[in-house]
Order: structure tokens, then C-alpha cells, then sequence
């Protein structure tokens, strides 16, 4: 494609996106689906490109005003974003806008005096409010900096970032030196070690693992390295009956189950049935299929698993929440989720939490997990259940962290009865974990 043409897609998603306030990915998606002639490299560019709009929405909004500009639609903003964080001059910015075929057309006049008026300046500014410089809605902007204080700056500009690629090799299927030797023989280079999990690589952007020998044959899953921390605080062993409530795709499914070494039983429940049979598809090629057990469930109240109670030595409990701590591959999440939707989810967490906590026996470990940066969605609500249920004790992580499958420095608080991550502090996703044990003593609320 040629250069205008990348930018005349990009232009054309970012005005679908906003026209129709559908998820960011399925409008990539759908756009990349129903034009298949375009080819690998152009793809990347254009969602690139795509994905900055929305990492600098607030930032290019915020100019675009100042310059008096009275259109803000996609055509304004890749203007000012080629400017602003390009740093292209207006004769670069017309011969991409230059009315060739399948390019944007010509800069009007008021378009040409826009480029004039942006140049020489980037995307940030003194004068702009907290909120435009850490690109959040207002609301957002003031619950978070009542968590982050003075270093919510630093915080989200760690959430502007993409993330790089983490992996989790599965050790049913070999070591992390086999999954080495293997992605490199595919020709991938440039591969780390996780800092904290210890069965996670980090790769570059960009490479499509589905094609490798390592992927293929089930040595590695891609999962960020907060997930594959949250396994590894699960503490399942050989042996254990484990449920994972919430299994969705059956990521964390496949790490217990891995740290298992496929001996005991995983029950993984979840109430979409289409992501149960991919998880179904992943066991397989992961060689986990013989110790996990799929189960479509109505909701927490589900009368099949209420039978279950006191069943289980590992109950994890990665509930459905916000997803705010995903904005470095999600960055439109926080144009979406507003406080109603977080009231919500709240409710339906607390339940979930209620419901899962009547599974666990005596000696057995609760988890609970979000991919939230929401306290309403996590110290607050384990507050409450602390308060309500004498039967459960929090779990200090440093305890619990050496009996992962390797011990590896505890990151964040370790007096702590949970675990807060972040990609500034940690480079991880911004996750959220708090494990818990039942004594059996006191009355259950």
C-alpha cells in the first residue's frame, strides 16, 4: 500500500470506532476481515497507527481546541497526530494527503492553517489538565489520584505504552531452554526471561507466534507475566481438586495444570460455552486435556456447582471486571467503562466472591483476581470480605510466593494480604491478586 493509502485506513477506523463505540479490536478486526488483500506489514502500520489515536485522544483533543479547530473526527486527528507526535512538516503531511487513489484527499485550507499552527510542538503541554495529560476521563482522572498520588503521571504513562509480547512455557511439553532453542530456530531472536514468573519469555511486538513449532506442538501459550504470577500464587499441586470459576479462554486453567504436572483435577467453569470449547482446543494441544474438566455454569448460583461446597483445595476466582489494567492493549477501555459500569461489576464481583468462597475446604486456599486498577474492585471489596467471613484468613504473599515453581523475589508488598502490579513498577499488565485460607473458625455471614 502506499503511504497515504495506510493513512487514509487509519482515518477510516478511528471515524468507525467512534461512530459506532464498538471495541476497538473487533473493529480491527472486522476492517482487516473483510480486506484480506492487505498484507501483513500494512497491517501493522495502520493499527499502529490506529491504536495511538486512541492512546492520544485526550492530548490531540486537547490541541485541536486550542487551535480553534471545529472538527474533531479522524481526518483532524491524524493531522495533528502526525505533527504533534510524528513531528512531520506540512509538505511531508500533503504528500500523504494528496487525492491519489485510495489516499485521503487534498488539505483543505483550514486543514493546511491547522498543520501551520501545530508545528513545532508535541503531543504534551504545561497548560494541559491532569486528566488530558494522563489521558483519562475526569471521573477516572480523580479516583486514580486518590491511589497514585504524584506519581500518576509516571503510572499511566507506563498504561500509554504497548506492551511487549510475554509467553508462559508450558512445562508439560519441555523447559524454557527447549522453548529457546525452538523460537530460535524459527528465526525469532531478542528473547528475555521475566523478570518474576518463572516460566515466562518476553518478546518484541509484532511476531506472530501462532506459526512457530513451539506453539504448534503446545510448549508455549502467549499470557502476560502478571497472569502467570497469579498461577503461580495459586499454589496447586499434584494431586489437588482445583476449580477455576471464571476460566474464560483457560489460560490460567492450562498454568495450574502445568504446575500440576497434570496429576489431580481442574474443574474450569465459565458461562460462555464458545470460550470453554476454545479452552477445550488449548488442553489439547497443551496435553493438559486428561486432568481438566469443562463445565458450562448458569452463574455463581449455578445449582451443579452449589453441591460442590467444601470441595475444593484451590478455588481461584479471576472475576469479570473492568479490564483497566489491560490499557496498554486495550487502550480504548477507558473511554468505555464509566461508573455505572463499575457498580456493576462491583455487584456482580462481590457474588462471585460469596459463591467461590463456599467451595473452598477446610485448609484450602481462596484466590482472588482482576485485571483491575480499580480499589473499589479489589482492596475495598477484600476489606469487606475480610470483615464478613472470620472463617478465611488473608495470606501474606511472601508466604506464599517461595512455593511457587521457583522462588523468585516477591514483587510488590510482601506484608501484604495481596498484590498490586503495574507495568511502571513491575512491566507487567496492572493486575490485581489477594489469596486467602479456611480456618473453618467463626461464623460465616
Amino acid at each position: 500500500m502506499k503511504p497515504g493509502a495506510r493513512i487514509a485506513a487509519v482515518i477510516e477506523l478511528y471515524d468507525g470506532w467512534t461512530h459506532n463505540r464498538d471495541d476497538a479490536d473487533r473493529v480491527v478486526s472486522g476492517y482487516f476481515g473483510s480486506r484480506r488483500y492487505i498484507g501483513g506489514g500494512d497491517r501493522r502500520e495502520i493499527s499502529e497507527r490506529f491504536y495511538n489515536l486512541i492512546r492520544h485522544q485526550a492530548r490531540l483533543g486537547w490541541w485541536l481546541a486550542e487551535c480553534d479547530y471545529q472538527f474533531q473526527d479522524g481526518r483532524a486527528r491524524m493531522i495533528a497526530d502526525l505533527v504533534l507526535h510524528d513531528g512531520m512538516d506540512r509538505d511531508t503531511i500533503e504528500g500523504l494527503f494528496n487525492g491519489d487513489q485510495f489516499c485521503p484527499d487534498e488539505l483543505r485550507p483550514n486543514e493546511k492553517h491547522l498543520a501551520n499552527k501545530l508545528a513545532g510542538n508535541s503531543l504534551d503541554h504545561d497548560a494541559q489538565p491532569g486528566a488530558v495529560k494522563t489521558e483519562l476521563p475526569k471521573w477516572l482522572y480523580a479516583e486514580l489520584l486518590k491511589l497514585h498520588h504524584e506519581n500518576l503521571p509516571a503510572e499511566m504513562a507506563a498504561y500509554n505504552q504497548p506492551a511487549k509480547l510475554d509467553l508462559r512455557v508450558n512445562r508439560l511439553r519441555g523447559t524454557v531452554e527447549d522453548a529457546i532453542k525452538s523460537l530460535k530456530a524459527d528465526g525469532i531472536k531478542d528473547i528475555e526471561r521475566t523478570p518474576f514468573a518463572p516460566n515466562g519469555l518476553r518478546l518484541p511486538l509484532g511476531l506472530n507466534m501462532l506459526v512457530t513449532a513451539a506453539y504448534k506442538d503446545g510448549l508455549i501459550e502467549i499470557q502476560d507475566e502478571a497472569s502467570q504470577i497469579c498461577v503461580n500464587l495459586v499454589g496447586a499441586k499434584p494431586g489437588m481438586t482445583v476449580l477455576d470459576m471464571c476460566a474464560g479462554g483457560g489460560g490460567k486453567t492450562l498454568g495450574m495444570a502445568a504446575d500440576m504436572r497434570g496429576k489431580g483435577r481442574i474443574l474450569a467453569c465459565d458461562t460462555h460455552g464458545g470460550r470453554l470449547d476454545n479452552a477445550r482446543k488449548r488442553a489439547r494441544r497443551a496435553g493438559a486435556g486428561d486432568c481438566i474438566q469443562q463445565r458450562i455454569i448458569a452463574d455463581e448460583r449455578d445449582s451443579w456447582l452449589r453441591n460442590k461446597s467444601g470441595f475444593f483445595d484451590r478455588v481461584l476466582l479471576d472475576v469479570p471486571c473492568s479490564g483497566l489494567g489491560t490499557l496498554r492493549r486495550n487502550p480504548a477501555l477507558r473511554w468505555r467503562i464509566g461508573q455505572r459500569d463499575l457498580r456493576g461489576l462491583m455487584a456482580e464481583q462481590s457474588k462471585i466472591l460469596k459463591a467461590g468462597a463456599a467451595k473452598v475446604t477446610k485448609g484450602g486456599r481462596l484466590i482472588y483476581a482482576t485485571c483491575s486498577i480499580m480499589p473499589e474492585e479489589n482492596e475495598r471489596l477484600i476489606e469487606t470480605f475480610m470483615r464478613d467471613r472470620k472463617d478465611f484468613k488473608p495470606v501474606p504473599i511472601n508466604e506464599i510466593w517461595p512455593d511457587a515453581p521457583k522462588s523468585v523475589p516477591v514483587p510488590g508488598g510482601k506484608d501484604k494480604p495481596w498484590l498490586r502490579l503495574s507495568p511502571n513498577v513491575h512491566g507487567t499488565d496492572g493486575f490485581f491478586v489477594a489469596v486467602f485460607e479456611r480456618t473453618a473458625k467463626g461464623k460465616v455471614k
